[in-house]
């Protein structure tokens, strides 16, 4: 019911807009579908995509739609950071 607010509410036009306009909300639907199909998907674009911020927002906007928001858990790893950092180790 929450998430249903969220997205009727007007004071958020501009933040949806905004995210409207990035090349990951044009794959959206396939990103969901592949969730529901696997437990794990790897996900790789271009820089400012929407990678590791809109894709979250998508999978727990989802889990709040169906009603399983609180258990929703989502991990968002950058690849060369974590070489970077095993690496200086």
């Amino acid at each position: 019911a929450e998430q249903w607010r969220l997205d009727s509410d007007e004071r958020h036009t501009e933040v949806r807009a905004a995210r409207a306009a990035l090349p990951a909300h044009g794959v959206r639907e396939e990103l969901c579908a592949m969730l529901r199909a696997h437990r794990a998907v790897l996900v790789c674009g271009e820089t400012g995509c929407g990678k590791s911020t809109q894709i979250p927002h998508f999978l727990l906007e989802e889990a709040c739609r169906a009603g399983r928001g609180g258990e929703c858990s989502v991990v968002v790893t950058q690849p060369r950071r974590i070489a970077a950092i095993s690496l200086a180790e």
